[in-house]
């Protein structure tokens, strides 16, 4: 669910509006003086949770076991699961600098 940022334009006052679609149409009024009257602001986007390493790295894990027929000796499925980790590492560490920067093309690794 969408959640825009207003600011009231008889009290000044900040507040959140939030919709149940991107393409539905807010009805906006203020808390404070119950005015219509309000500028939506361009806020930074936040999410409550980036995505879980774990929740990466076996997901990377598992895919590259379909990807090889899933028939892998124990020495490939450990550099696999590696492989996965660092793979998720990064992943994680490139969403942080995406929400942090609005751009994932500032990470090093």
């Amino acid at each position: 669910m969408p959640i825009y940022e207003y600011r009231c334009n008889v009290c000044g006052k900040k507040f959140d509006c939030v919709t149940t679609r991107v393409s539905e149409k807010a009805r906006v009024e203020c808390p404070g003086c119950a005015s219509a009257d309000a500028t939506k602001l361009v806020s930074r986007v936040r999410y409550a949770a980036g995505p879980r390493q774990d929740a990466l790295a076996s997901n990377a894990e598992a895919s590259l076991l379909r990807s090889m027929g899933g028939n892998v000796s124990d020495s490939v499925r450990k550099e696999i699961k590696q492989l996965a980790d660092t793979a998720s590492k990064r992943g994680k560490r490139r969403f942080e600098s995406m929400m942090d920067t609005g751009t994932s093309d500032s990470i090093e690794y």
